[in-house]
């Protein structure tokens, strides 16, 4: 284990799981950071969607396709699952040809598991597969990192007749189980894992447990053996018979579970883009298929599905995650405020496409615009600096925020001096600012960019799309006033799930919901500014519910003060 973990690649892998299984909770500041653990691989996106979108989960006839609202419909714990998964998959399947046929095997398993967990009635799907997948870990590491050790064990079972057991414990020393119990339990894993990695036939301490031992068994029996299908088929009654005790399906049960983790691994292939294991998951099923008397398992061609690149494709993902941003934002929805800004960030993230995205609010006392929440590329690193004075000192966010109006770099304009400087220490190659504002009051602004090393730094974003970021930002601002409305419009209003305090506390959702309160002097001169910009004090003081006459008084102060600074 010391040597595995000392290898150049695994400490990432180790950190990708750490990371992953370490998000406890269903809080925001944890729906956050597993959101950006899930947007940052594609076909986990995808694997997220199609969950939630499955006949267990799926609530309503609607589909889903914002990953941050499958995974509210999921919870924490079942992305974890499936996260924790697909990254053991994703990091495994692309070696040798000996761990591409392990990697197939451990997906064949998670999925026989996951059917048969829903065949019994079992509550948590995901857990199954989660311990399907990670059955052989300890066999997975072994072939990976100890290539001699591993050959030298399939030698003497496939030319010198050993067993596997013995094989293994003539070369090693200990089981595979051994090794792959102690990794799980570096990486945190539940117990239950451990449990299936250990579990067989006739000694399973928990039915999920029994449920890992069978479909791993059921694996083996269909895909590990060297023998024609009419064999399969008799070791396949064999592991039908030594399971009956706790595994109680029929056959015919038994033959759905087969088929249907044959369809689920050709998706998964097919969203993974995997053409050079096409050929052998399709040997493999077609044993399959002649070993459960099932003529076709498969429907559809092998679909490359990559994220969306043609402007067909672009549209119809910005129309779908919009609708979706557009129900949350609805009071009636139910949907907390905070889950309507993570949905609005994922929407900007994915429908730009922009490398991050960040929602920030002004503090309790209107002094400070901090940063809430964000998803994207190194976004953690980027959060503590996004933590402005709402003043002349707190540069080009601020002061883009305080014009009240879009603003996207260099799109409308080449950046001056200090936006350079500051784009520049961030590595920035372009960014917008999207200003929240209700009922006339500055509460926020909506951030994005494109980094100066990422993929997109020197394309810079069409009309239509600094149009699609505005209205998100329109349908917050919607979703902020309606909540308003419900609680009525001085009334108290129970706080909602917010993120805890990070480097300066943003205000509470809550008081984004609260009425507006007596005006900051920040307020007084952006409302000033409007007036001094061409708006007509009528229309100032509709948007904003300050008199006219008021608003004249404030003209003149700003004035006044703005001529003794000259002096």
């Amino acid at each position: 284990m010391s040597r595995i973990l000392e290898g150049s690649d695994f400490p990432a892998l180790s950190k990708q799981i750490i990371e992953t299984i370490s998000t406890l909770d269903d809080d925001a500041s944890s729906l956050q950071r597993l959101a950006n653990v899930v947007l940052r691989e594609y076909s986990l996106t995808l694997s997220v969607v199609r969950t939630a979108n499955s006949a267990h989960y799926r609530r309503s006839g609607r589909s889903i396709q914002s990953a941050t609202h499958a995974m509210m419909m999921l919870g924490a714990k079942t992305v974890r699952q499936l996260a924790s998964s697909l990254l053991l998959f994703e990091n495994f399947h692309r070696r040798s040809p000996a761990l591409k046929e392990l990697m197939l095997q451990s997906l064949l398993t998670a999925n026989h598991a996951r059917e048969v967990a829903n065949k019994l009635g079992m509550q948590e799907p995901e857990e199954a597969h989660l311990c399907g997948m990670f059955r052989n870990l300890g066999e997975v590491l072994i072939a990976c990192h100890f290539g001699e050790d591993y050959a030298r064990i399939q030698t003497m079972m496939h030319d010198e007749g050993k067993s596997e057991t013995g094989a293994i414990k003539a070369v090693l020393g200990f089981a595979y189980a051994d090794l792959g119990a102690e990794v799980s339990r570096h990486w945190g894993m539940p117990e239950t894992v451990v449990q299936g990695m250990r579990a067989r036939a006739s000694t399973s301490v928990s039915l999920s447990a029994a449920v890992t031992a069978f479909s791993h068994d059921l694996t083996a029996a269909l895909y590990r053996q060297d023998h024609a299908p009419d064999g399969a088929g008799v070791a396949l009654e064999a592991v039908i018979e030594q399971h009956s005790a706790k595994i109680k399906l029929s056959r015919e049960h038994v033959r759905e579970v087969i088929a249907s983790a044959l369809n689920e691994t050709r998706e998964l292939f097919s969203s993974l883009h995997i053409p050079s294991d096409r050929q052998r998951f399709k040997e493999l099923s077609e044993s399959a298929r002649a070993v459960i008397g099932v003529a076709s398992v498969e429907t559809g061609e092998w679909m490359a599905a990559t994220p969306a690149t043609s402007e067909d494709d672009v549209l119809e993902l910005r129309d779908r995650l919009r609708q979706e941003l557009e129900s949350a934002a609805d009071a009636s929805s139910g949907t907390a405020l905070s889950d309507v800004l993570l949905l609005g960030l994922e929407a900007a993230l994915r429908g730009g496409p922009f490398d991050r995205v960040i929602v920030c609010i002004l503090d309790a006392d209107r002094g400070r615009l901090v940063a809430r929440s964000g998803l994207g590329d190194g976004i953690e690193a980027l959060l503590p600096h996004f933590d402005f004075p709402m003043n002349v000192r707190g540069g080009p966010v601020v002061t883009a925020t305080q014009q009240r109006a879009p603003l996207y770099l260099p799109n409308d304009r080449s950046m001056n001096a200090i936006e350079a400087r500051w784009a520049g220490t961030l590595r920035v190659a372009q960014f917008g600012v999207f200003p929240i504002v209700v009922a006339g009051k500055i509460v926020g602004c909506l951030y994005v960019d494109r980094a100066m090393d990422g993929t997109m730094a020197a394309i810079t974003p069409d009309r239509a799309t600094l149009r699609y970021v505005k209205l998100l930002s329109d349908i917050v601002v919607t979703a902020i006033a309606a909540r308003r409305r419900l609680s009525g419009v001085n009334a108290a209003v129970a706080p909602v799930r917010h993120t805890p305090a990070r480097v300066v506390p943003a205000a509470p959702i809550a008081a984004l919901v609260a009425a507006p309160g007596p005006r900051s002097g920040a307020d007084r001169v952006a409302l000033v500014l409007q007036l001094l910009q061409g708006a007509s004090s009528a229309s100032v003081s509709q948007e904003s519910g300050v008199p006219v006459a008021q608003l004249e008084a404030w003209r003149g102060e700003v004035l006044a003060a703005a001529a003794a600074r000259l002096q």
